[in-house]
């Protein structure tokens, strides 16, 4: 069962968010509450949660240091952003911070839920890993240089699932200079290799839950072939392993920053899907999790239509082909194109085609 912390200098805050969480079946447990910053980051080292409900708004630590402090300090923690404020710096920090999710109050139960639940999974499969990639670890003559060897390599693995690429390099270090200091003998090459692939495995793993093909960066020049046939020494071995890793992160993260840039093209299909719902250019950012402001400024250069105008267009367009060849009344074109208020739905239709719904059907 995971843990979970909730942060919120509101106490009815807080009891809104224990009682509409699926605490049982999601196999969670709140483990503890603050009210503020400074007290969430001291509990947060003495509980040890799996998971943060914080929200942006405290007395003493501003959200955005509040949300950089939890991500240096603990950065294997899930973290829920909840604030009343739909404030895009916040939301950016959110994302930088690597937050689950950023939910705006009133908290909806169910996209509570499905944050939690998601959580929870990411939380499982970083177990999975772990145990995937650790189930035959070498053998080394000592058990306690063996242990040793473990913890490094599950250090090197926690900064990993953060992308903390110098944390990564730093391990690796020690892990050398350890082994160097602790091996009675220089080890063989055939031992190296097997730290090499040990390391490798772990790559594979991982970039396979991101998205990204290890190929591409396992194949780069010879270093196949280096992993293959060996080194002559500790430091050559981890240098090579950290230069892999460290182009393995650079890789991942350019990835993810291409797959976050905004496709306006995505923008307009959310529109012809949505246009007959109360969609706006407030909404529209909300999905995309960008401001409305960069959301307004690549539409209309992409377009040259600004987004208030694509989506009236949409909706004249399909209300004229519902009054035309679907000969519909025109209160229920109205419904089905996204207006409640029938008066207002003529207005938009006339100053559209100079027309009023009927007069366009008479004309016809």
């Amino acid at each position: 069962m995971y843990k979970v912390l909730i942060i919120d200098d509101e106490p009815w805050s807080r009891e809104v968010v224990k009682a509409l969480g699926a605490w049982e079946s999601l196999q969670l447990a709140v483990i503890g509450e603050a009210e503020d910053g400074t007290e969430g980051l001291k509990l947060i080292r003495e509980l040890e949660p799996d998971i943060v409900i914080t929200d942006m708004r405290m007395p003493d630590l501003g959200g955005v240091e509040f949300l950089k402090a939890m991500n240096e300090r603990f950065p294997s923690l899930k973290i829920i952003v909840i604030s009343g404020y739909d404030d895009f710096v916040y939301l950016k920090q959110a994302i930088r911070s690597r937050a689950v999710e950023y939910l705006l109050k009133p908290i909806d139960p169910e996209e509570l839920n499905a944050s939690l639940a998601q959580c929870a999974r990411e939380l499982e499969q970083a177990h999975a890993n772990v145990n995937m990639s650790w189930r035959t670890p070498l053998v080394f003559a000592d058990n306690a240089v063996l242990d040793r060897y473990l913890a490094y390599r599950q250090r090197v693995y926690g900064y990993l699932l953060e992308l903390n690429k110098p944390a990564v390099l730093h391990t690796l270090e020690n892990l050398g200079e350890f082994l160097e200091r602790s091996l009675p003998e220089a080890p063989d090459g055939n031992m190296l290799t097997k730290i090499g692939h040990d390391f490798i495995l772990i790559l594979e793993e991982f970039t396979s839950e991101n998205e990204i093909g290890f190929d591409s960066i396992w194949s780069d020049g010879n270093r196949k072939e280096t992993f293959m046939v060996g080194w002559n020494s500790i430091s050559e071995a981890i240098k090579d392993i950290g230069l892999l890793y460290g182009e393995t992160i650079d890789a991942i993260e350019a990835f993810r920053r291409n797959k976050n840039r905004l496709d306006i093209r995505g923008v307009q299909t959310h529109i012809d899907r949505h246009f007959q719902d109360p969609i706006s250019l407030e909404t529209i950012a909300q999905h995309f999790f960008i401001s409305k402001e960069h959301l307004s400024r690549a539409f209309k250069t992409f377009t040259g239509e600004n987004i208030s105008d694509y989506i009236i267009r949409r909706r004249m367009e399909k209300a004229k082909e519902l009054i035309l060849e679907q000969r519909l009344a025109i209160k229920h074109v109205a419904e089905m194109t996204g207006y409640t208020d029938l008066a207002y739905f003529y207005r938009v239709f006339k100053k559209y085609y100079g027309l009023t719904p009927g007069e366009l059907r008479k004309e016809d």
